[in-house]
């Protein structure tokens, strides 16, 4: 998929700031991951460099996962005032989106944790902005072996629970929502970037 890597990079930056004014109770926050990867004997072998690049590079898709979890476990969306909140804050449309997401969620909960240690451990290098940030690490292989222990876990559960026939078929659903839930995402990104060019021209056009 090409695209012009600096596209919607003032966007999202702007989107963060926004973030930032936020009251405290509001925005987003890393601690509680912080606080579970530090319980996590996997984690903990890792060097500290390893350890921290991961962090660094997975966090806001571990917290995504986990928050969308979180929202589909105790059913907030299905609760008015909940909904009318994320509205005010996050726009309709983007509340439309989150919820359609959560919706596509496996509802097995055992398999979602797995999937969020998979996440964890990934070393997929993710499209991101950030100065300074550290991508290299220092024993890749080890990181890979702990990544692989749990995908393998991951199959062994749907095989336990499934059997082969069934977990494969799974498997290649999963696949397919995932894949269905990246095209929702695109779509709603180059909607919202758009949005944005439109209104960026709009004010630059009438601001002189």
């Amino acid at each position: 998929y090409c695209f012009d890597e600096n596209i919607g990079y003032e966007y999202v930056k702007h989107c963060l700031e926004e973030q930032n004014r936020l009251p405290i109770k509001l925005r987003f926050k890393y601690s509680p991951f912080k606080l579970h990867s530090k319980k996590n004997r996997d984690i903990l072998s890792l060097f500290h460099h390893d350890r921290t690049t991961l962090l660094r590079t997975t966090v806001e898709f571990t917290t995504s996962v986990g928050g969308m979890f979180t929202l589909r476990q105790y059913k907030l969306f299905d609760y008015p005032p909940f909904y009318e909140s994320v509205e005010m804050i996050f726009k309709p449309s983007a509340a439309i989106f989150i919820k359609r997401v959560v919706d596509q969620l496996d509802p097995d909960n055992t398999f979602i944790k797995l999937i969020l240690a998979i996440i964890a451990f990934s070393t997929i290098n993710y499209t991101m902005y950030r100065e300074n940030a550290q991508i290299n690490l220092i024993n890749i292989k080890e990181t890979l072996h702990i990544q692989d222990m749990y995908v393998d876990l991951a199959w062994q559960y749907l095989l336990y629970k499934y059997g082969h026939h069934q977990a494969v078929i799974f498997e290649a659903h999963e696949v397919q929502k995932f894949t269905e839930m990246i095209d929702s995402i695109i779509e709603q990104t180059e909607r919202t970037l758009f949005l944005w060019s439109k209104d960026l021209f709009f004010f630059c056009c009438f601001s002189y």
